[in-house]
């Protein structure tokens, strides 16, 4: 089958049959430019909710249990009043369709979030996450806090597939660079598993930590279990034409947090930490977790050599994969079919999203500390020895290794890396993302050791004229390109490049 004919019978089977808002979180900051009766009017009603809070901690109903307290701010908005509360809020109300946590203020000065509201997931998709947001906005507006600020503190984004059903293999697909990932199985009760069906029911994976977090599952599955999510058919299944109710349904839905929203930019140079950014900017978040997560197509034989962590050759040995070898089979492979088609959200294309860099942090040489420890774990482990001359041994062929693959020492690679490194630091700075005081001191120490660095390794020469650019650089504000010429070398039978 060729390359073409593959894409497009993928692409004829997989039907997106709904790609919605799924959670929204939002965080409520009280404006600078609030006025005194305002801020009066919000500290009013809290403390209002907070008294009917007290109330329902000790009512009770003729069964003696706790009785529910409702507050009307309209005939047709009223909450019920929750007897506990959650973390830093004063007071939790709560329908069917928010959730709303309110902060007592003592001043209007307040770096912390006044309200956070919480949209349920049924109500976004009966009302559409646009309209929802309407809703929301004009009731905090018109009987909490008239002035405010808006972050998105969490968003998740779904789409809902039929004509693929995934398998655990697919799982051992995935190209990511997560390093967290679990399988989901729902177990089947002994006295109704058939003899010819499993004990358990492969429901899906996840990919990812909580603050970016991408989860594939069995939606069918998850309907049959909790009938409550059944809304989902009636809302956002049955108004597509290519909804099958007697085939599967599987979601895709990624996670995003404001910790990995704000370390977002998007085409035009802004973070995706502002409100509008991220809810004009959702096609592109999906685009760029598609391409964050992808299911490669590799075989069945691939995928399970992979999982067994060996290969059997002809003659019937059994050969190791090694890191190597697992790299090449994913390098090899294209995503599958249907995943570009996946990509689009609701017919819109997204642009490019990129990420900063990890801001660095107190006690990070803790980290090459453990580095070190593992290599000499492992050099004990594999070379049973950890003299000088095995370490040496190490670094040569690491080195070998690198110049073969990238054409350049390691030494001059990790160079490159601070560089670029440097200069999305100060990219991320005149973008208002972060600000790190003490990269320039950073700076300096690396330009020292790296410009200084001329050993038995890797004999590496800067000329003047790199070094001179590279320390005026420090009084630069601007972006500076360096131009790298290289030539072969021989040292010690390892090829190592010189730069001029």
């Amino acid at each position: 089958m060729s390359k073409i004919t593959k894409v497009r019978k993928g692409l004829k089977l997989v039907k997106k049959i709904s790609q919605h808002v799924d959670t929204l979180k939002f965080h409520y900051y009280i404006a600078k430019t609030i006025e005194d009766e305002q801020f009066k009017n919000y500290t009013t009603v809290v403390n209002k909710l907070i008294a009917l809070k007290k109330e329902a901690q000790t009512a009770k109903n003729d069964y003696q249990d706790t009785k529910q307290i409702k507050h009307y701010f309209s005939d047709s908005e009223n909450f019920s009043i929750m007897p506990t509360s959650i973390s830093g809020f004063s007071v939790v109300i709560y329908n069917n369709d928010i959730s709303i946590a309110l902060r007592k203020a003592k001043n209007k000065i307040n770096p912390s979030p006044s309200i956070k509201v919480e949209f349920r997931a049924e109500f976004l998709a009966r009302k559409g996450y646009k309209r929802a947001i309407e809703i929301v906005n004009n009731f905090v507006s018109k009987h909490l806090l008239e002035d405010y600020k808006i972050k998105i503190s969490e968003i998740h984004l779904a789409t809902d597939i039929q004509g693929y059903n995934f398998t655990p293999l697919d799982f051992y697909r995935m190209k990511t660079r997560s390093r967290k990932s679990e399988t989901h199985e729902e177990t089947t009760d002994y006295s109704k598993a058939s003899s010819y069906g499993g004990l358990t029911t492969f429901s899906g994976f996840s990919f990812g930590g909580g603050d970016y977090h991408l989860r594939v599952y069995n939606k069918t599955l998850e309907i049959n279990k909790f009938k409550n999510k059944s809304f989902a058919k009636t809302f956002l299944w049955s108004k597509n034409s290519d909804y099958n109710p007697n085939a599967t349904v599987w979601r895709l839905e990624i996670q995003i947090r404001r910790a990995k929203l704000k370390k977002l930019i998007n085409s035009d140079n802004s973070t995706m930490d502002d409100y509008t950014n991220i809810l004009n900017g959702i096609p592109s978040l999906w685009q760029k977790a598609m391409q964050d997560f992808t299911i490669k197509d590799i075989n069945d034989r691939d995928t399970f050599n992979m999982l067994r962590g060996y290969r059997t050759l002809k003659n019937g040995t059994d050969k190791p994969l090694t890191k190597q070898a697992i790299y090449g089979i994913f390098k090899r492979s294209e995503a599958l079919p249907f995943w570009d088609y996946l990509k689009v959200w609701n017919g819109h294309n997204g642009t490019d999203i990129s990420t900063a860099f990890n801001i660095p942090k107190n006690g990070a040489f803790e980290y090459v500390a453990n580095s070190i420890k593992s290599l000499y774990s492992t050099l004990g482990k594999y070379s049973g020895s950890v003299s000088n001359l095995t370490l040496m041994k190490a670094f040569r062929e690491a080195n070998e290794q690198n110049i073969e693959k990238k054409g350049i020492s390691l030494i001059e690679d990790s160079f490159i890396k601070q560089i670029d490194w440097f200069e999305r630091i100060e990219f991320m700075k005149l973008c208002g993302v972060v600000d790190v005081p003490a990269y320039k001191d950073l700076e300096d120490n690396i330009f020292t050791t790296v410009l200084e660095a001329n050993n038995h390794i890797h004999n590496v020469v800067y000329s003047d004229y790199i070094k001179d650019k590279l320390h005026t650089r420090k009084h630069n504000q601007v972006k500076q390109a360096i131009a790298f010429q290289t030539r072969p070398i021989l040292h010690d039978n390892v090829e190592a490049y010189q730069v001029f």
